[in-house]
């Protein structure tokens, strides 16, 4: 659990994202935030690509987002998927950066899983240079590389699906149900009681 509070936009983008379609007035109301936090929240949302406006007073949560930005990477994604395989140096020349930059990037690619190792390639007679190529989620995330998908915080995810269960009267009427509610409380209590000892 963060120790840092969620602020106004923070609060009503995971509450977005747990409930999918949501209406402005009971955004307020559930969250306890004033007009003005409201309105900021929801024109920040809707500015960042978070939330978008079907009718009036009515929103729907973005899953993936357009990050700002992005040419860099943008060219960096496009070099690796018109490369086959690739050295950091190859990239960095077709996607007019540094080699120290790509560098960096390729250890985030590594760690998420979109580039593996794929050889060597003999530069002169003694020295080489790593290859690399896309993995098949490489290849899946170069398709869209700027977008970002937003996920809520469990904690949060924990409390609305609890609150829909209790609501609907469906964690009384049904024997998994209520199971699972049972669940969501012990999630709900294990966040309260880490966020209470950090």
């Amino acid at each position: 659990m963060k120790e840092s509070t969620l602020n106004a936009t923070q609060m009503v983008r995971n509450y977005a994202a747990a409930n999918g379609i949501i209406r402005k007035k009971d955004v307020r109301i559930a969250l306890n935030l004033s007009i003005d936090q409201t309105a900021y929240a929801f024109d920040t949302l809707k500015r960042q690509g978070y939330i978008s406006q079907i009718k009036h007073g009515m929103y729907k949560f973005c899953e993936a987002v357009e990050k700002p930005g992005a040419d860099i990477n943008d060219k960096i994604w496009k070099a690796m998927k018109v490369s086959g395989t690739f050295t950091m140096h190859d990239i960095a020349k077709l996607a007019e950066s540094t080699v120290n930059y790509v560098y960096k990037r390729f250890r985030f690619f590594r760690a998420q899983g979109y580039i593996q190792q794929y050889g060597v390639k003999r530069t002169g007679r003694t020295s080489q240079m790593k290859l690399w190529r896309l993995t098949l989620s490489g290849k899946e995330k170069a398709l869209a590389p700027n977008e970002e998908e937003f996920t809520p915080d469990p904690f949060v995810m924990a409390a609305v699906n609890l609150n829909r269960l209790i609501c609907s009267g469906v964690a009384i009427r049904d024997h998994e149900a209520g199971k699972q509610a049972l669940e969501f409380c012990d999630q709900i209590r294990k966040g309260l009681e880490d966020a209470a000892t950090s």
